[in-house]
């Protein structure tokens, strides 16, 4: 497989157009130094909109929201927290975070005092009350509402600060990061709020055109669907203008294309999951001998299947009997599946924490774990009335067990499904494989919908993560589809774990109700976990700047303000 994808490569890349630094030309001496730059990245698929929270869950969604947008606090590749918008991290020492016996709290945020939206008027408290009005509002049908659910109002203290009232405790009200409470423009759409009912607002040309104005370090100034996105640098960013003069996002959904793009020099690095596991090892392969680049593989997001739980949507009810998930992840040889599409680089894994985090042991003690027991998970589906006759499996009145799974579109992603259909089919099961193209990725109400079976990814944030299968995360009609728990698993003691992992300031407590929280997940198989998927990140050499990023600090753009050829 990766010598043929090698190949293709090869072939491909005599037809790539140079790009990159190559592509501005060289100047003697100083005059190059001069010269603007350029930065041209690959990425897998392009977005609905430039508001975090209006987007339903895009995997590559965050890596564009970066460049025009700037939340409050960010972490580095250590996890470590530090202040981006704000001009300080609220802290109990200082007396900006204070945590009441009621279990109300309030954190005081000072803004920087430079920051300033791209239309050049500054960024004040009335941006963050307005922010807050919309994404409680819910006929407004943002992509979650957490943790603004939890707040309770918002006290400008001047333009400048302002003070959170919190309802409950939030263990991590103090750095509220991407997602989390990020500005809106008042001054901007703050009348058209009000004039208009909220669809109109939610569609409203302003949130994807070139008329955006957002808090980051970069502005869009073109949009060709499809195509390519383009950025300039704004002058008056509040960490100062990025070296980076100009940003291309060039959207390539096909591995070996990207693949081609690279070697070839018209791409200078790409980000997420864009190159994919072969494709890192193809790149690797080929930047080892030429020293032309690295490429950073960084394990960060937990890769499982969703399992269709939704009476209505489902078209095989026997997924609503325990007895028969049980069945299937017994009946995948999740250990193979996990070393073949990850290129030996994960192992399988049941849940979302990974090995280095200090509660994974509790974890990995506590869990229900599903070996691959082809005639184990037999005997469970003749439990629940499954027979085999022949090679198919049927129920008493000869019905067979025909199951749709779904996956978007790579060459990993489809690897990995035609591995699991065959365990499957192994078992009698008849199983129908659906790729999803890269351009449905943004139609949620397709993506929730999947009749059967459907193989994602989140990236791992303990519990964060675990938000893919509380009950009000169920993506449902009355919400548009918007929610991480497609599957629409219901567990009312799994939601009561997560509310304390979630929400209690006693980190001891949380995590023994992470480990509860996962049992419970593991023993009645709301989701069957896969592997850690590990991102490959292509960075061509000169390019100061791409490279890991913390787990839960999705987008490997998280810090593009800094980047810069050397």
């Amino acid at each position: 497989m990766k010598r043929a994808l090698i190949i293709a490569v090869v072939a491909l890349v005599g037809c790539a157009s140079p790009g990159g630094p190559a592509n501005q030309g060289s100047l003697p001496g100083d005059a190059a130094q001069v010269r603007p730059s350029r930065v041209t990245i690959g990425i897998g698929a392009e977005i609905d909109t430039l508001v975090t929270k209006f987007e339903g869950g895009n995997t590559f969604a965050s890596e564009f929201h970066f460049m025009t947008n700037s939340p409050l606090a960010i972490r580095n590749e250590q996890g470590v927290a530090s202040p981006l918008l704000a001009a300080e991290l609220p802290s109990q020492d200082a007396g900006t975070w204070i945590a009441r016996p009621d279990g109300s709290m309030q954190t005081t945020w000072k803004l920087r005092p430079n920051a300033a939206w791209h239309d050049g008027q500054p960024i004040t408290s009335a941006d963050f009350t307005f922010a807050l009005r919309v994404y409680l509002d819910e006929r407004v049908p943002v992509r979650d509402r957490e943790p603004e659910q939890w707040i309770d109002r918002i006290e400008p203290i001047d333009d400048k600060s302002f003070v959170i009232h919190w309802k409950r405790p939030y263990p991590w009200a103090n750095a509220l990061m991407a997602r989390q409470l990020e500005a809106l423009p008042e001054h901007r759409m703050g009348s058209v709020y009000e004039a208009v009912d909220p669809e109109a607002f939610f569609n409203h040309s302003f949130w994807t055109s070139t008329d955006y104005v957002g808090t980051g370090p970069f502005r869009l100034v073109r949009w060709d669907p499809g195509s390519q996105l383009v950025y300039r640098a704004f002058d008056r960013y509040f960490m100062g203008k990025p070296s980076i003069d100009e940003v291309v996002f060039r959207i390539i959904s096909d591995t070996g294309t990207v693949v081609a793009n690279v070697l070839g020099g018209s791409v200078d690095a790409t980000v997420g999951i864009t190159l994919g596991q072969q494709g890192g090892v193809t790149v690797r392969s080929v930047w080892g001998q030429s020293a032309e680049g690295q490429v950073f593989a960084t394990p960060v997001r937990f890769r499982y299947i969703q399992i269709q739980l939704d009476p209505e949507r489902t078209q095989q009810p026997a997924l609503m009997d325990v007895r028969v998930r049980r069945a299937m992840a017994q009946g995948m040889d999740r250990p193979t599946i996990a070393e073949i599409v990850t290129q030996g680089l994960s192992p399988m894994t049941e849940v979302p924490v990974s090995p280095n985090d200090p509660i994974f042991r509790r974890v990995d003690s506590a869990i229900v774990k599903h070996s691959y027991d082809p005639s184990r998970a037999a005997a469970l589906l003749q439990e629940t009335g499954w027979a085999r006759v022949g090679d198919a499996l049927a129920d008493s009145r000869g019905q067979p067990f025909a199951i749709d799974m779904r996956t978007t579109a790579s060459s990993d992603n489809e690897t990995e499904m035609g591995i699991i259909a065959a365990d499957l089919s192994k078992l009698g099961m008849q199983v129908t494989q659906t790729v999803v193209p890269q351009s449905r990725i943004r139609d949620n109400e397709f993506r929730v919908t999947f009749p059967g079976l459907n193989t994602t990814a989140q990236s791992i944030d303990v519990p964060g993560t675990m938000a893919v299968a509380i009950s009000d995360q169920c993506a449902t009609a009355a919400r548009r589809f918007a929610g991480s728990n497609r599957g629409c698993w219901r567990n009312a003691e799994f939601d009561r774990f997560y509310q304390v992992a979630s929400t209690s300031l006693d980190v001891a407590e949380r995590e023994t109700a992470v480990v509860q929280a996962l049992r419970v997940l593991t023993e009645d198989v709301g989701i069957i976990g896969l592997s850690y998927n590990t991102e490959n990140v292509a960075v061509r050499k000169g390019l100061i700047g791409p490279g890991p990023r913390w787990p839960a600090q999705v987008g490997n753009t998280w810090n593009i303000h800094e980047w810069r050829w050397q």
